[in-house]
């Protein structure tokens, strides 16, 4: 009998299964990924429990959608300003700037105030408090003439028109659909979930 006839078909096989099981796993993979509104996981160490909006709790894709928008340049008129260029990660999501600048360089009124630890935050929203709700402030920016000096109808328009944010926001929210109650409360969930509880000063609190 010659064993060399019968190897190759077996490779064969066993490489045609093993591929087989690779994208059946890959699949299975695909499939846990797409769970819908899955709870995001909130980390805030020795904080007190925070108050969490019932109306809008923290998702895994409801934050991700937030993130995308916050630091989505469309928002702007000219598409070149994000909420990220005024609240930068690397300043604490705060502004260096006296004045924070908008479209074509224009400079504000005021200058952005750090976006962290909004959950704790119970004194309305903005400087003078113009804002009840984190998600009210978070589209007043994108309409302000010296901000980013964009109509929300415009944004949608953009965000309708890309390849991907149609379904991001079918992640989001369980049904299609692009609205500016949505851009809020995604807006929302994202900068609910920048947490700050393990600085030097929260270190020397513990001890």
């Amino acid at each position: 009998m010659n064993i060399r006839k019968f190897s190759v078909p077996i490779i064969l096989s066993f490489l045609l299964s093993l591929i087989i099981v690779l994208q059946s796993c890959e699949k299975e993979k695909n499939n846990d990924d797409d769970l819908p509104n899955a709870p995001y996981a909130l980390e805030y160490g020795n904080l007190p429990d925070p108050v969490i909006p019932s109306d809008n709790p923290l998702t895994v894709y409801g934050v991700q959608l937030g993130r995308m928008l916050f630091y989505e340049k469309m928002l702007s008129q000219d598409n070149s300003i994000s909420c990220a260029s005024c609240h930068n990660q690397m300043t604490a999501f705060s502004d260096t700037n006296t004045l924070s600048l908008g479209v074509g360089g224009s400079p504000g009124k005021r200058q952005a105030m750090g976006v962290f630890n909004t959950l704790w935050h119970s004194n309305e929203f903005f400087w003078d408090g113009r804002a009840h709700l984190l998600r009210d402030q978070a589209l007043m920016p994108i309409q302000d003439s010296l901000e980013m000096r964009e109509t929300l109808p415009i944004v949608i328009a953009k965000l309708i028109s890309t390849n991907n944010y149609p379904d991001l926001f079918e992640k989001a929210f369980d049904t299609p659909g692009i609205d500016e109650t949505r851009m809020s409360l995604a807006l929302e969930q994202f900068m609910n979930s920048i947490v700050s509880y393990n600085s030097k000063y929260d270190d020397f609190l513990q001890g």
